[in-house]
This record gives structure tokens, C-alpha cells and sequence, in this order.
């Protein structure tokens, strides 16, 4: 018989069962970075800066905070409250007052014009730089960009 096969096995309690966390589950963290990534999709699509970084980190910060405090009132982290964890508006780290606009530039990509490889202006190339200087940087199609500039 092999080793493992004469191990004991129990039953574990109702407490114990508590502080389980089942492999494959959705963490906190992974709803997390899932709404995280569907948000700044939204703001890639529509050529804006996002800020995710600092989400990440305020995320982080929160993460922390509530473990604090499961350990000062039970003397351990308990599961249950990490996991009631809201993430809250992730929009508002897509505002536009986050941001300051460091550098512009013409961004271009290849194409092939009569069997010629030639560089093509595709857009512009748009950097941002956020209150906690993390840079973000973010391409704007020609004709969205020149759109943008009839508005201003």
C-alpha cells in the first residue's frame, strides 16, 4: 500500500470549511482585473486615456485595508470579508482631469502601394501623463483626431 493511501481523513468542520478556498474559483482580485479590463476596453475604443495603473493600486490599498482590520477584530483575515470587497466607479479613472498631455506625435504604419512598402501616416500618437506621473499613451486614428481639433 502506498504512503498516501494510509493517510487519515476527516471530515473538516463547519469553521474550517469557512476559510476553504476552492481551486478554480473567481478570486476578488480576478472580478477585479475582469471589470478592470472591460472598462479600459470601452476607453481603448473610443481612443482615450485610462488610467489602470492606478486602479490596480488603489484596488491594492483597499485589499489591504480591509485585511487590517478582519485581523484586528478576528486575529486572522477571513475570506468572506475580502471577498464582500466593491471595487466601486472604475470610470472615474478614465476622467480627463486625471490626465495632463505630455507629447503628441504622427504615428505611421506600413502599407503596400503598388507592390512598394511605404509609410503611411495612420494616426497620432497621443502621451499622457496622470496625477502619480504614470504615463499612458494612446493612439488616435487621423479622422478622429481631426475631429477632436474641430472641437476644440
Amino acid at each position: 500500500m502506498a504512503d498516501f493511501e494510509a493517510g487519515i481523513i476527516r471530515t473538516p468542520t463547519e469553521d474550517e470549511r469557512k476559510e476553504f478556498v476552492e481551486i478554480g474559483t473567481e478570486t476578488p482580485v480576478n472580478k477585479f482585473l475582469s471589470e478592470l479590463a472591460k472598462v479600459e476596453q470601452k476607453f481603448v475604443k473610443e481612443h482615450l486615456p485610462f488610467d489602470a495603473q492606478c486602479a490596480k493600486y488603489d484596488f491594492a490599498d483597499e485589499v489591504e485595508k480591509v485585511e487590517k482590520e478582519s485581523i484586528r477584530i478576528y486575529g486572522f483575515v477571513r475570506q468572506e470579508d475580502v471577498k464582500k470587497m466593491k471595487f466601486g466607479n472604475l470610470e472615474k479613472y478614465g476622467d480627463m482631469g486625471r490626465f495632463t498631455v505630455v507629447d503628441e506625435y504622427e504615428a505611421f504604419g506600413q502599407q503596400n502601394i503598388n507592390g512598394i512598402r511605404t509609410q503611411v501616416k495612420t494616426g497620432w500618437t497621443i502621451k499622457y501623463v496622470c496625477k502619480r506621473n504614470h504615463g499612458v499613451a494612446v493612439f488616435v486614428p487621423n479622422e478622429e483626431y481631426e475631429r477632436r481639433k474641430k472641437i476644440k
